[in-house]
């Protein structure tokens, strides 16, 4: 045999020690080209605002979500933004893209909206962000994303009509009940039918203008980077004649009185996820609909009062005659008659369309589940609502918040109440400061 050395025990733990050696130098060097910036400074990615648990949940369809690259701590308002450099790969696909200079920036965050010529399909995608700031720092963070089809499509379908009928004829006289319904409040007289027609017709039309502002508000409340984002139904006064059309029309009938809910201003069925595309609310066993003349309720309104003193008789007032000199006290009655019942419409719209599911997101929108609050918004708490909004309790909402009069304005959907009628979902104003969104 050769007379070469046998290794020794020593020499594989040796090589280890060695090996290991080279290899933490070698790391060494490589992190010492890194710039030596910041080491607290952090980036992270985040999903239409919320928590990296719960967005683990959401449908991302291929376009129209928004991704959020968060600053922790936040840009400093004397320093320049960081340069972003994103990437997405599909993982089924192998298809790269690379986007720099598109994210809008903020002072605790970044953001993009998905457009739909990015041309994202259904799959894994892995996304990339990288943060390179003034001094030379360099941030990095990354995810897995699911891209998946809505299933069951939009709550709210782009072809729903609803028709808000003031020619009702209840009681079967021949006449509109929404005529005698001004009549009744003082606005109008018998002896005087057209000028009831004539007033009926103008608050119709001024109800109507606010039930659109109402579902096309101004503004963006849920950050979707449009400048408009209307509610896909439309709204009218007028039959529907195309027999293509019917079926997607719900039919509220505005006039008369609910023998069963004395007193009730208004009330349509709870229609969740707007599964009836097609009613007739003022129809059947039960009178659903909105009731002008119940609108006496809000008599110890100041407003209220304010506006039909002059015209009701206990109050010493008389009926509209047509008197020119009266006209500037019609038109305001007109005015602030037409704002509060479109809110009322507004909100009976609202339960067709599927507001408020009861229960906490997830199972509801913050809906109540029995009594007054059924279908109606809540807070978290399960008892107030943060603020007023357009689904409150009726009972909840005064004559001046109906009729859109203080420093609040006009009622509003809240923004969780907006995602589901447009098919969206809510958007934190930014991250907040300091804040971690994988929390």
């Amino acid at each position: 045999m050769p007379n070469d050395p046998t290794p020794s025990w020593l020499s594989r733990p040796l090589a280890a020690v060695v090996a290991g050696a080279l290899i933490g130098t070698a790391l060494l060097l490589f992190a010492s080209r890194e710039p030596a910036g910041r080491a607290d400074q952090r980036i992270e990615l985040g999903i239409n605002g919320v928590p990296t648990r719960l967005s683990r949940d959401l449908l991302l369809p291929p376009y129209g979500w928004t991704l959020q690259v968060a600053f922790a701590p936040p840009i400093d308002p004397a320093e320049a933004a960081p340069e972003l450099v994103l990437e997405m790969r599909e993982e089924r696909t192998g298809m790269t893209i690379e986007i720099q200079d598109q994210l809008i920036p903020g002072p605790s965050s970044a953001t993009l909206t998905i457009p739909e010529s990015m041309g994202l399909r259904e799959g894994l995608l892995a996304v990339r962000v990288r943060a390179t700031y003034g001094d030379g720092t360099v941030a990095e963070d990354w995810r897995r994303l699911r891209i998946r089809p809505f299933p069951g499509g939009a709550p709210i379908g782009t072809r729903q009509i609803i028709h808000f009928d003031f020619s009702v004829d209840r009681d079967g006289d021949g006449r509109p009940d929404f005529e005698q319904d001004l009549e009744q409040l003082g606005l109008a007289s018998p002896a005087h039918p057209a000028i009831a027609k004539a007033l009926a017709h103008r608050i119709a039309e001024r109800a109507l203008a606010r039930v659109e502002r109402a579902f096309d508000a101004d503004g963006d409340p849920n950050r979707t980077g449009g400048t408009r984002d209307p509610v896909a139904v439309r709204f009218q006064l007028e039959p529907v004649l195309l027999e293509s059309e019917r079926i997607f029309t719900t039919r509220i009938c505005v006039g008369g009185r609910d023998a069963s809910q004395p007193g009730s201003v208004g009330h349509v069925r709870f229609d969740p996820r707007n599964a009836r595309r097609a009613g007739a609310e003022c129809t059947g066993d039960e009178a659903a609909g909105l009731f002008p003349a119940e609108l006496v309720a809000y008599r110890e309104s100041a407003l209220y009062r304010e506006i039909m003193a002059p015209f009701d008789g206990a109050a010493g007032g008389t009926a509209f005659d047509g008197n020119p000199e009266r006209q500037p006290a019609v038109d305001h009655a007109v005015d602030v008659l037409g704002d509060a019942l479109g809110s009322l419409m507004a909100h009976e719209t609202g339960h067709a369309l599927g507001l408020v599911p009861p229960g906490r997101p997830g199972v509801g929108l913050f809906g109540g589940d029995s009594g007054e609050t059924h279908a109606h918004a809540i807070g978290p708490d399960d008892a107030t609502a943060p603020e007023p909004s357009l689904m409150d309790p009726g009972r909840q909402l005064s004559f001046e918040q109906l009729a859109g009069v203080g420093d609040a304005g006009e009622l509003r959907f809240r923004p969780l109440d907006y995602a589901y009628l447009r098919d969206r979902v809510v958007l934190a104003e930014e991250p907040r400061p300091g804040t971690n969104p994988r929390d």
